[in-house]
């Protein structure tokens, strides 16, 4: 059985073998960034939690636009001013106040780790898989990483979104480089 990358690689239109090189060029990109928020996860971090409050400031003026079209229903008027209000506070505290925003981050993706894990775990034992032991290392290893989190927190917090945020960009951009080269295969 043939994979979806395969089968989408192998049936690109030319038109879009021809652009090989912005995927490549993107994909090389995204792998640099990806390796200086590792390199520098406090910087990388505060800039994340720079960004996450700048989206939610932004996102609280659609709440505030959405609100004010639902003139003569006050009810739902005052809930979504309201609701735009706690955005802007929120994102206002994350673009003047990083380091405290990194931390109640960090302690989100803690117990999301944990409760991932346990739930792996859980599903793993009572649905009856073929390989078990797969899916109990990966629920060990996000109860290991969430505990680590937590319990290292608030020092943990200066790197972890920083870090995360790197791997994932480091991730992205071979997908999408390798992506490009694939397509440059093709057009040759």
């Amino acid at each position: 059985m043939q994979q979806q990358f395969d089968v989408f690689v192998g049936e690109a239109p030319d038109v879009l073998a021809v652009h090989w090189g912005l995927p490549l060029g993107l994909g090389a990109i995204l792998v640099v960034l990806g390796v200086l928020a590792i390199i520098y996860a406090q910087a990388a971090t505060t800039i994340s939690v720079r960004i996450l409050g700048v989206l939610l400031m932004v996102s609280s003026l659609a709440v505030f636009a959405f609100g004010v079209s639902l003139a003569g229903f006050w009810t739902e008027f005052f809930v979504h001013i309201i609701w735009a209000a706690l955005i802007l506070i929120a994102g206002l505290m994350l673009v003047t106040r990083p380091a405290i925003g990194a931390v109640a981050i960090t302690m989100l993706l803690a117990i999301s780790f944990i409760v991932s894990g346990v739930l792996s775990i859980s599903f793993a034992l009572s649905a009856h898989v073929d390989n078990l032991w797969l899916y109990l290392f990966e629920g060990f290893v996000s109860i290991v990483i969430g505990t680590m989190l937590w319990v290292g927190r608030p020092f943990s917090s200066i790197w972890a979104i920083g870090t995360l945020v790197g791997i994932d960009l480091l991730f992205k951009g071979s997908a999408i480089f390798f992506l490009g080269w694939s397509l440059r295969a093709i057009s040759a």
